[in-house]
């Protein structure tokens, strides 16, 4: 009797199990949901931004997500974000030059439209992401083929070339006056002005100068931002190649309103320290000695090109870190103090050189 209790109590557990597991197979049981995937974040390209900040006329700002190539980083760590439309400038970014070259997507960053510029800014909650993928880089846009620059009024082509990572053929030159470098370019008959007045870009410029301001007409590659702040176009330069035109070697010939050239000058070298020396007499006070180097021009082997490498006040001149490759000659020209009278060039060949 007590077998057979128990054979129907297995029975009827087993009967339970099969009709429950019968029952949750029914059309009408839920099965388990999946949790929801996160969110994608949206971001933004950078022309997007741009016209959506332009719908207000007034400077304005707003938070955006938005995402861009690293083109160049300034030494205060702001970048040149682009694509291949335009670009905007990120100010202070923080972030180092391992960037460069590579796209990132920034998350709540602040945008800014202020006296007409457009730039980011970096917030409390500002993410940054990179794209490891290894994608192309846009390339800088030829001004020189972009049209003409456009007034504040015609929005859709504003927003595209204000801030816009570019490079250009032009005419530079410095204005004392407002103590800016003025360049000028054409588009068909019609000259493109900008300036160029933040301190890095004109000490870079600078530097093909012995650090001076260029004063004269010059020709000028360059690379970097051009932007419009405050009713005028502006630049600011990654970098830049400049030609100087050389000296006249006869000025001063049969001038009455002229200097003597030097008596007399050697240029000494020092190899192991890439030293160069420069002597000479000289008996007028109150001048200023202009030394240049010579060489060939590369485009006309019968050409000589010259360019200037310092000034001094002194009978002597010397000059560290110098090379002497190329160098055809060391040319000296005396100027008055106030740089209205001048000499004639007076050229010490390459023959003629001391090496030590």
């Amino acid at each position: 009797m007590l077998m057979r209790r128990l054979i129907f109590i297995s029975v009827s557990v087993l009967l339970f199990m099969a009709l429950f597991s019968l029952t949750s197979c029914q059309p009408g049981a839920q099965p388990q949901q999946p949790q929801p995937q996160p969110e994608e974040t949206v971001y933004k390209n950078i022309e997007k931004v741009k016209n959506d900040l332009l719908v207000s006329s007034e400077d304005t700002e707003t938070t955006v997500n938005l995402k861009g190539y690293v083109v160049y980083r300034f030494e205060d760590s702001s970048l040149i974000l682009a694509n291949d439309k335009t670009a905007i400038m990120f100010k202070n970014s923080g972030l180092s030059s391992k960037y460069v070259g590579k796209e990132i997507q920034l998350k709540s960053v602040k945008a800014v439209y202020k006296n007409k510029a457009f730039y980011l800014e970096r917030t409390s909650s500002t993410e940054i992401f990179v794209d490891l993928s290894g994608k192309t880089p846009p390339q800088a846009k030829n001004l020189n083929a972009s049209g003409e620059l456009p007034a504040p009024s015609l929005k859709e082509a504003f927003a595209l070339m204000n801030g816009l990572y570019s490079t250009v053929r032009g005419t530079i030159r410095f204005d004392s006056d407002s103590n800016k470098y003025f360049v000028t370019y054409s588009i068909g008959t019609k000259n493109q002005v900008f300036e160029i007045s933040d301190e890095y870009s004109i000490s870079l410029i600078n530097q093909f100068n012995v650090d001076k301001p260029i004063t004269v007409d010059a020709e000028a590659t360059l690379t970097g931002y051009l932007f419009y702040e405050t009713n005028s176009w502006k630049f600011r330069v990654s970098n830049a190649e400049i030609e100087i035109p050389a000296p006249d070697v006869n000025v001063g010939i049969n001038i009455p309103e002229y200097v003597p050239p030097v008596e007399q000058a050697t240029v000494t070298y020092y190899q192991a320290e890439k030293k160069l020396l420069v002597e000479y007499t000289y008996t007028l006070p109150d001048v200023v000695f202009m030394i240049y180097k010579e060489y060939n021009n590369p485009s006309n082997e019968n050409e000589k090109v010259y360019e200037l490498i310092g000034e001094t006040t002194s009978t002597t001149f010397e000059k560290t870190e110098f090379d002497l490759e190329e160098i055809s000659g060391i040319g000296v020209r005396v100027l008055s103090a106030d740089k209205t009278k001048e000499s004639e060039l007076f050229i010490i060949s390459r023959d003629k050189f001391i090496v030590k």
